[in-house]
């Protein structure tokens, strides 16, 4: 069964939720690596998230994330991440 994965964004006066799907629960392992501060785990979960998200805009909302991360940590993966913001025009 695959489970949605809602990600709220905004204040609390106005949510928006970013929707991907999964047959495991992401949204929990996303929580679980920020409660840790597990930046390096991060990075690969909030790509799988662009990977499975159902729209553009969700996509480019998880690469954004992933790619903070990368930048702070000096990730290898910073540069992949990069393209492909840009890829979208979301550099």
């Amino acid at each position: 069964m695959n489970r949605p994965i809602a990600i709220t964004t905004g204040w609390h006066a106005k949510y928006r939720h970013i929707v991907a799907s999964d047959g495991r629960d992401l949204n929990t392992e996303i929580l679980a690596a920020h409660a840790e501060n597990n930046y390096f785990l991060l990075i690969d979960l909030y790509t799988e998230a662009a990977n499975l998200a159902d729209n553009q805009d969700a996509e480019c909302f998880f690469l954004t994330f992933a790619h903070v991360f990368a930048l702070e940590l000096g990730h290898p993966h910073q540069f992949k991440l990069q393209a492909r913001l840009k890829a979208y025009g979301r550099e």
